[in-house]
Formats: structure tokens, sequence, C-alpha cells
């Protein structure tokens, strides 16, 4: 997706226009409030970046931000500006194995302008260039582009998490139909849905912190949609945690299976030593050597020694099959 290489977009708050610019065109005048800019880096363009950050003259946390290879979040905010740093998923549709790629996604936040820093083409910066004009009309500053951002990443979190609720309603199907062991591909559908959850978290722990308290570079009306925000993205955990609770169900379903399946085995088992039991017995007394054994010089005492075992072997049979033991 060659369309989200490095850009720059310039705002016109007072017509509600914008255009698409050059590197070399962007020239910031900090007593102009009606202009305001939309500056995405692509990390992998690092001459560009190197542009980008003289140019603008990025702060050392924020260049330090974009080179950590982590997956921590982070929340730094000055009285000049704002940076996070959060997990974004790289692609709404679940990769080989049910894998989900999640990505770094670093915004830094100014009175003037709102900077984006990836290294692949994320579907909440994609589906900022192609929506960022119905939403220009409510842009007052350049929060705006922080709000819609975020709340294209919780979308995200929302396709991944239905994609994992399909999921889970296959596996629901399959346990009934079928007696293979689907442990594993339980365990792993849960670690993966930990994951997001937890990804999604951070996401709502920072939109907590910066909009349950007072920043300088975000205005009241965008604290008060980022607090709906925080709401939507609370949600899209308890929607998490929910999942997660219907695996747990359907690891203690598969557990029970398990463990009634090994009771009937052993209670087989048990049935036919239980059979074996008499006639090893009655062998064993037989078997002895003693000179003074009175069925040993009788005609037909090796017949009476295994009619005996097969009348007790009979009724114990008889019994435990009364008892659906077999």
């Amino acid at each position: 997706m060659s369309a989200l290489a490095s850009m720059i977009v310039e705002f016109n708050l007072i017509d509600h226009s914008y255009k698409q610019i050059q590197l070399d065109d962007l020239e910031v005048d900090f007593h102009k409030k009606n202009k305001i800019y939309w500056v995405h880096v692509d990390l992998n363009q690092q001459d560009v970046f190197k542009k980008i950050s003289e140019k603008l003259q990025f702060p050392d946390h924020v260049i330090d931000l974009c080179k950590l290879k982590d997956t921590r979040f982070t929340l730094l905010d000055t009285s000049e500006s704002l940076t996070i740093r959060i997990q974004s998923v790289q692609s709404t549709e679940l990769q080989l194995k049910k894998e989900i790629i999640y990505e770094s996604l670093v915004i830094h936040l100014t009175p003037y302008y709102c900077l984006t820093f990836a290294k692949s083409p994320l579907p909440a910066l994609t589906s900022f260039v192609e929506g960022y004009s119905k939403a220009l009309k409510y842009a007052r500053t350049p929060c705006f582009i922080l709000f819609v951002i975020l709340d294209n990443v919780i979308n995200n979190y929302s396709d991944i998490l239905y994609e994992y609720e399909l999921i889970v309603d296959k596996i629901d199907l399959r346990i009934r139909k079928t007696s293979k062991n689907i442990y594993n591909d339980v365990m792993h559908t849960k670690k993966k849905v930990m994951k997001a959850e937890r990804h999604a978290a951070t996401v709502r722990d920072i939109l907590m912190r910066i909009s349950g308290r007072k920043i300088m570079v975000i205005s009241e009306q965008c604290r008060i949609s980022l607090c709906n925000l925080f709401d939507h993205s609370q949600m899209i955990v308890g929607e998490a945690i929910a999942i997660r609770e219907i695996l747990n169900g359907i690891l203690d379903q598969i557990d029970n299976t398990l463990m009634h399946k090994m009771s009937e085995s052993m209670q087989l088992l048990t049935a036919f030593a239980a059979i074996f039991l008499p006639l090893t017995l009655i062998a064993g007394i037989y078997g002895m050597n003693f000179r003074w054994m009175p069925e040993l010089e009788w005609k037909y005492g090796y017949f009476s020694a295994l009619g005996l075992m097969l009348i007790c072997g009979c009724i114990l049979y008889f019994i435990f099959k009364k008892k659906e033991w077999f």
C-alpha cells in the first residue's frame, strides 16, 4: 500500500479544506491557528524521517520512541505536546494459524500538527486517510486527528474480536460433532485473545489517562469525545474478556470429557480385573504342589476346576453387565 508512505496533509479550519503537500513546502506558521497538519512518517524511510525531524525539530523522546523495539505502551505529556505509543493491528484479517500481527504506532500531538510514525500501512491510518475529509468539518484543533486515529484503532480491535467470536462458534460446533481432542487449538486461540485483550486494555488505559485530566494540547471538546471513546474501548475489553471466559468454559468442557473417558476406561479395566481375580485365585490354589490335595487324584478334578473358573467368570460378567460397566 504505497498510498501510505510518508505524507503530509494541510488542513484549513476556516473553509474546511485540505490538501496534500510536499515535504519541501511544509512551513508551519505558529501564528496562524487556522492551519493544522497531519504528518505521517514511514519509519522504513529513514531519509524522510531525518528531514522531517530536522524541519519540525522533534523532541528527543519522540526519536527514542520510534527506535524502540519493545511493545510497551508509553504516554508522555508536556505543556506543549502529547506523545503516546500503542500497539495497533497490522491487518483486520487473521493471518496463518489465526495469528494477529501487531505494529507499534507513535502519535505526537502539538497545537499545530499531529505526527504519526509506523513501519507499515496500519488499517487505523489508512482508514484515517480515507475518512478525514468527513471528519474535518468537526475539527477545531489537531486533536481531531488524534481522536479519529484512536477511534480507528479501537474499531480494528473490535473487528479482530469479531473474527475470534466466529472462531469460538466453530470450535463449539467441532466439539459437538467430533470426538477429536482440540485442546491445543482452543489454548492457542485463548492465548491470542488474551494478547488482543492486553493491547486493547493499554489503549483503554491511555484514553482514561488523557481524558480524565486536563492536558494543554487537548481541547475540552476533544476531551469529552475521548471520554466517549474510552467508554467504547471499555466495551471492547469487556468483549475480549467475555470471549476468554467462553474459551475457559470450552477448556473445562474438554477436561470434563477427558476425565469422563478416563473414568470409563478405568471402570472397564476394573471390571476385567475383578473378573480375572477369582480365576487367578483358583488357578493359584490348584497350582500348589502339596502332596495331600484330594482334587489332584480325582478323575474330574481338572474339568471341575475349569468349570468353577468359568462359572465365577460368567457370574461376575453378568453382574458388571447389569451395572452397565460394559
